[in-house]
């Protein structure tokens, strides 16, 4: 007998799982089907309230959903009147054909918000805290070797808004894809200089280098510098840096406190 009712039930249950359900209707067209009473803004189709009676989502026949709002004016409504009515937007990889117009994603990489338009995704704008660098070098701990390319290190940082710029060894690292503007001097300590030489800057990214030279034509004894700045476009994650060239013959120090750099991201 309790082999009977177990098979029964089995039955019973498949049955149920492959069926149809309907709710106001006696023709269900889905697995479940709930047909409303209305098709107006003042008739409701779904609720669903919390066990403190809060109603925490409306949908209404003409088919606008609100989300902690009772009556909905737009096709999905948040504003609930409190401070938390915020909506999460994530990445996609879709392209902006396939996500048709209107879409919106969310790019972790330049950490900002993207609209389709039907053929492309247009970055909105947005008040974005902008990168700033600026450094000097005080403490002199470094040697540039002639005939050597050698990377500026060791600067004394004094803004730093994202934390881009490592000081120690002198490389600074885009947060986001966008063009940055870096300019730089530096000056030797008075030494021999010899004569048909220069200084060399070079400002180095993954893809490009920017060079500026001082040039020495008579020998003597005195302070050598360089300036040299430019503009990079960087990817999220490339890098930037400057190094000195010179083929004065000797070794060469900087000089404390005439040694300069600024970064601003445009």
């Amino acid at each position: 007998m309790k082999k009977k009712i177990l098979l029964l039930m089995g039955v019973f249950t498949f049955g149920i799982l492959n069926a149809q359900v309907g709710i106001n209707t006696q023709n269900p067209q889905a697995t479940l089907a709930i047909v409303s009473e209305g098709n107006t803004s003042t008739s409701q189709a779904l609720a669903v309230e919390n066990v403190s009676g809060t109603e925490i989502l409306s949908l209404r026949d003409h088919g606008h959903m609100g989300l902690g709002v009772n009556n909905p004016m737009v096709r999905l409504d948040l504003r609930d009147g409190v401070n938390n009515s915020i909506m999460g937007i994530g990445n996609s990889s879709q392209t902006a054909t396939a996500a048709k117009a209107g879409a919106l994603k969310y790019d972790s990489g330049p950490q900002a918000l993207y609209l389709s338009d039907g053929t492309n995704w247009n970055k909105l704008s947005a008040n974005v805290i902008r990168t700033y660098v600026v450094a000097d070098i005080i403490n002199i701990s470094q040697s540039f070797a002639t005939n050597t390319s050698t990377t500026v290190m060791n600067w004394r940082e004094l803004e730093d808004l994202l934390g881009t710029f490592s000081p120690t060894t002198g490389i600074f690292t885009a947060p986001r894809t966008g063009t940055y503007t870096i300019s730089a001097i530096v000056t030797f300590d008075a030494g021999l200089v010899g004569a048909n030489s220069y200084m060399q800057m070079e400002l180095i990214s993954p893809s490009a280098t920017v060079k500026c030279q001082t040039t020495y034509y008579g020998a003597a004894t005195f302070q050598t510098s360089v300036l040299c700045s430019g503009n990079f476009q960087l990817s999220a994650g490339e890098t930037l840096k400057s190094a000195i060239y010179h083929n004065m013959g000797t070794a060469k120090s900087p000089k404390a406190g005439y040694c300069n750099l600024s970064i601003l991201e445009n």
